[in-house]
């Protein structure tokens, strides 16, 4: 597991998770200091690793960060 305690106020939790022989994540992102819903989301990465694996949903989730902030202005 893999902890993002703030980034751009929210914070983000990347778990990996074995799908068959291959390797996905579960990303949950909730906004620091807000009665918010959490967004909750499984990530397809499809990779070998675990580490990998976070490491993709980490990025995944940053992005998706970084595009809601843009779109919300």
């Amino acid at each position: 597991m893999i902890v993002e305690p703030d980034y751009r106020q929210h914070r983000i939790e990347v778990t990996a998770v074995l799908d068959g022989d291959r390797w996905n994540a579960d990303v949950m992102i909730r906004r620091t200091l807000s009665p918010d819903k959490p967004l909750h989301d499984r990530v397809s990465c499809y990779k070998l690793s675990a580490a990998h694996t976070e490491q993709a949903g980490m990025l995944w989730a940053r992005r998706f960060i970084d595009s809601r902030l843009y779109l919300d202005g």
